[in-house]
């Protein structure tokens, strides 16, 4: 397996910035998402822009977790990563419940159709948006267990799973694994090559093709995604986001100093709180901007994304305080080491 010693040359602020801009375009993904649920007509660009982040997006989160989570899963006691899962399995558990409140409730007014026995289903199959945290507990869990295992290997099945998910798609359909078996793969890449991928994304050849590639594929994949043979969309995804972490690589290197980028560093270190609490902006937007008579589509994204920002910021803030505390952390018995630093994605 690859040296755990380079983590903390590897947990740079590059990491935290593409984590940052990756959750403003979660929430501009999803926004899509909604745009294309509710009209039929006239939104081609918002097609190609969905299309575009559903290839790498996800898929660079899971690397990038993959990467962070090396030197605590090599190094740490098995006690430190039970305390860890459990505190996923709350979140997920306590957000789960939240989002189906807000979502059941909003049916009259919203095109999201959540059914009242939903909630009885997360065991194995997520509400919408929180599948997230579901995925990256059983990849820690997952890991825990194969870490000594020889990593081509385990990089191997996961790419038979992720091939098969998409060749029989609908196997999975209606469980996390179909979610596990798409991530997964991008989790153990950071994981198992984790000094391979750090060592391309600082390779000073692929400056410029990094983002070349990543502007001029985008715009293939945007438009012709559908088209693309499933046995090439694993490599697709991974180059896709190598070449977005390139990206912020250079970005750290000319931007380091501006305030721009020390704040999307900072909003990369809430990103879990935007995520969780994102999930009814970009339905309420659209309805608010609708009713005022002033709806667009880049109106939606950009005051979806704006307002989640705010509000992650926020509940970063209010996160220590009680009963705000019972969202985001799980209590916590005396003899159990407390986080003291915000949970990010």
């Amino acid at each position: 397996m690859s040296d755990p010693k380079l983590y903390v040359m590897s947990h740079q602020k590059y990491l935290d910035l593409a984590k940052g801009i990756g959750i403003c375009l979660v929430v501009t993904y999803h926004t899509c998402e909604g745009i294309l649920n509710s009209f039929q007509f006239g939104a081609e660009a918002i097609q190609a822009l969905t299309n575009f982040f559903r290839s790498w997006l996800m898929p660079m989160f899971f690397m990038v977790s993959g990467i962070l989570i090396r030197n605590s899963i090599c190094n740490k006691p098995i006690q430190k990563h039970r305390s860890k899962l459990l505190d996923w399995v709350y979140i997920y558990f306590v957000w789960s419940i939240i989002i189906y409140l807000v979502r059941l409730f909003s049916n009259s007014f919203t095109n999201t159709n959540m059914a009242a026995d939903e909630i009885l289903l997360i065991l194995w199959d997520p509400v919408p948006t929180i599948w997230f945290i579901y995925a990256l507990a059983l990849s820690h869990f997952v890991t825990l267990l194969i870490k000594n295992v020889p990593p081509s290997l385990v990089i191997s099945v996961a790419l038979a799973a992720n091939l098969l998910n998409s060749y029989y798609f609908g196997w999975f359909s209606g469980s996390i694994f179909e979610r596990f078996a798409w991530v997964y793969l991008f989790y153990a890449i950071g994981f198992f090559k984790g000094n391979w991928l750090i060592e391309m994304i600082k390779n000073e050849k692929l400056a410029t093709w990094g983002p070349l590639f990543f502007v001029g594929f985008g715009v293939f994949i945007a438009l012709f995604r559908s088209e693309l043979p499933w046995v090439t969309k694993p490599i697709v995804s991974l180059f896709m986001a190598i070449s977005f972490l390139i990206i912020c690589y250079r970005a750290e290197l000319v931007f380091k100093n501006t305030m721009l980028f020390k704040f999307s560093v900072y909003i990369g270190s809430i990103s879990l709180f935007i995520y969780l609490t994102h999930f009814a902006l970009p339905a309420a937007t659209r309805m608010l901007l609708s009713k005022i008579g002033l709806y667009s589509f880049s109106a939606n994204i950009l005051i979806a994304v704006g307002l989640a920002v705010c509000i992650g910021i926020i509940a970063s803030k209010l996160y220590t305080k009680q009963p705000i505390k019972l969202f985001f952390e799980r209590p916590k018995r005396r003899k159990e080491v407390k986080n003291v630093t915000p949970y990010s994605v």
